[in-house]
């Protein structure tokens, strides 16, 4: 790990080629934290062919959707991107956003997981 950002709605964990974040429980994400977001994974990018993005959604909370939807303009770039869920709730909450987002990100059980599909599709971009 390089660097960890706490923020007021959870953590952000830098690595050598991805992020991930951890939100509190019940926190509600909105467009801010996207904008925080958004910063720390165009600037850990910002000179490497690819990067990634784990959500561990290890507590529940509210995405604004309406504030999601408004996340495009924040990025020129498409983050490879992995989920990891511990319950069926989680996974049925992601498979949900995955329709109403059209996101290509990956379903995983396991933070482990997450990291070795993850690490192993950004190889296979370089």
């Amino acid at each position: 790990m390089k660097k960890v950002h706490k923020l007021p709605n959870g953590t952000i964990y830098v690595f050598d080629d991805f992020l991930v974040s951890e939100f509190k429980e019940d926190a509600i994400i909105d467009f801010d934290c996207f904008v925080q977001l958004y910063h720390y994974l165009n600037s850990y990018s910002e000179n490497k062919k690819s990067f990634g993005y784990i959500s561990n959604r290890v507590h529940k909370y509210t995405v604004k959707v309406t504030d999601f939807m408004r996340t495009k303009s924040l990025t020129q770039k498409i983050y490879p991107t992995a989920v990891v869920t511990y319950d069926d709730e989680g996974k049925n909450t992601f498979m949900f956003e995955k329709k109403v987002y059209n996101c290509q990100a990956f379903l995983c059980d396991s933070l482990d997981k997450a990291i070795n599909h993850l690490t192993g599709r950004l190889v296979s971009i370089s």
